[in-house]
């Protein structure tokens, strides 16, 4: 008697060529996957100082006095480490510390995997005048990723004389901006 049998299983060759191709995809799709995740951190980053600016700027205007914004350190006084959480508050008195201990709104510290630095002429701090505009020099924040291998963008985060808010972009990933007027900006490796 002849029986015939028929297998309707994979090989094993079969089966490890499956088992290569799911694994190159899920690396391509994990890699894309950080890269995007780092982007959408990097954009939420830049639109909460915007936030944080606009705020500032507003307040200025709107309660017609000096508004400081800076990271504060314990005494409650202006530093200038922007790795620290940043407050908006009224100052009056132009000392670089809240009027009365009033603080109208704290930005936490930046998320990983940034890093920022002022570019505030050594002052640490950004001040907007009851016109809205700033008062003194302008100045900004430089957005850097903590690390090449981090995947973040760089980004200069800047307020003109007018008090308005603007970024301008790493494209290239080279960790060097060169501003309009000249102006290289670097983060450091």
């Amino acid at each position: 008697m002849n029986h015939s049998t028929t297998s309707s299983g994979v090989t094993l060759v079969e089966l490890l060529i499956a088992i290569t191709i799911i694994s190159i995809a899920t690396t391509f799709a994990l890699s894309n996957w950080s890269r995007w995740i780092n982007d959408v951190r990097h954009r939420a980053q830049i639109n909460a100082y915007a936030e944080l600016f606009n705020y500032g700027r507003w307040m200025a205007a709107s309660q017609n006095r000096l508004v400081t914004l800076c990271p504060l350190n314990e005494a409650n006084h202006c530093e200038d480490d922007w790795n620290r959480p940043v407050s908006v508050f009224p100052d009056s008195d132009n000392n670089k510390q809240p009027d009365n201990g009033t603080v109208w709104r704290i930005l936490e510290a930046p998320a990983e995997p940034f890093t920022v630095r002022s570019r505030t002429g050594g002052r640490g701090y950004l001040q907007f005048s009851a016109s809205g505009m700033v008062h003194g020099a302008s100045g900004g924040l430089v957005l850097c990723p903590k690390t090449d291998s981090s995947g973040g963008k760089m980004s200069y985060l800047a307020i003109n004389r007018g008090g308005r808010f603007r970024a301008e972009h790493d494209l290239d990933g080279d960790r060097h901006l060169r501003l309009s007027w000249g102006t290289d900006i670097y983060c450091a490796p």
